[in-house]
């Protein structure tokens, strides 16, 4: 079961990034004398989390677009007993829903296929 800020999300969403960042930054740089000089740190937080993949109702849809539409709000998220605190990413497009069945009316149970990218903070 995947909830953010209290919102049921569809169960087959896919975190796409799980594994693309790790928790540590690293700077490396050659002294005068040639010799390689490398730094290391943990990073605190920054993790990115992109969820997608499955079809979401209109009315989800909605009540995602409005808590993206907050500024400065952090949000409790959880993925199957894991939470992360998080924010939207709104460097991207925090909430992306594509139509399944393109309508010109369209009504609260119609379904999107969903993206939300977030960061933990």
């Amino acid at each position: 079961m995947i909830i953010l800020a209290g919102i049921t999300l569809p169960d087959h969403l896919v975190w796409l990034d799980e594994f693309d960042w790790l928790p540590v930054a690293n700077s490396s740089e050659r002294s005068l004398t040639g010799k390689l000089l490398v730094e290391e740190a943990p990073l605190i937080k920054g993790r990115p989390i992109t969820l997608e993949g499955d079809w979401a109702t209109r009315d989800v849809v909605e009540q995602l677009y409005t808590l993206a539409s907050q500024p400065s709000q952090v949000h409790s998220l959880n993925i199957d007993g894991r939470v992360f605190t998080v924010m939207f990413r709104r460097n991207e497009q925090p909430v992306s829903a594509v139509p399944i069945k393109p309508s010109a009316d369209p009504v609260s149970n119609d379904y999107y296929l969903l993206t939300l990218r977030l960061i933990e903070v």
